[in-house]
């Protein structure tokens, strides 16, 4: 496969990838450089953005909508003091929700000033507690040697939870497997090289 270096290419500002672009492959050239554009977007950014023709906007909508309803009832619970049934530190906070000021990055404050000026990190050290409420809830197929034994938990009043939760996850997995793909084409390396080792 024929190298593309990213280095000859500057960007002004993070670009929307043209998933499109890259699923037609009629202009050889095009294909190419949306590649490139995702493997210097990563680079100068640390970040993609991403247009995929798979996803009808109202997945998003649908699925933001039914996540801000959940969040807003949970938050009035939690500042209420009551007890979060979604929540389970004693599965180390591996399915359901987890509250605000629980997670907290590694704190790599010694090889993060070990790098170059221009290659440190922008993040502050030693690590906060995160700020934001998350929820776990597994896509996909799970490998053996992952604990399959953690119950899926079903948020009471969201009929709709595991179809968004499922649909919208596989959405964000096929994105993230797309890109992947690119940024190894973008790098002159094999296309499967990260997704392989993703999956």
């Amino acid at each position: 496969m024929e190298s593309i270096r990213s280095d000859d290419l500057v960007l002004e500002d993070v670009p929307i990838i043209d998933f499109k672009t890259y699923f037609n492959k009629a202009d050889e050239q095009a294909w190419r450089l949306e590649c490139k554009k995702v493997a210097q977007s990563f680079h100068q950014f640390g970040i993609a953005i991403v247009r995929d023709p798979r996803v009808e906007h109202k997945n998003n909508e649908e699925y933001i909508e039914m996540m801000e309803r959940y969040f807003q009832s949970m938050g009035k619970k939690y500042y209420a003091g009551e007890e979060l049934e979604d929540v389970h530190p004693e599965l180390s906070y591996q399915t359901g929700a987890t509250h605000e000021s629980v997670e907290k990055a590694r704190n790599h404050k010694e090889f993060a000033e070990s790098l170059p000026e221009e290659h440190r990190p922008l993040s502050k050290f030693p690590p906060e507690y995160d700020a934001k409420w998350r929820f776990f809830w597994p896509i996909g197929e799970r490998p053996q040697e992952v604990n399959n034994d953690l119950p899926k938990v079903y948020p009471k009043d969201f009929p709709e939870w595991e179809e968004r939760m499922d649909g919208w996850g596989n959405h964000m997995v096929h994105a993230a497997e797309t890109a992947a793909e690119m940024v190894a084409i973008g790098l002159g390396l094999d296309q499967n090289i990260f997704t392989d080792r993703m999956r």
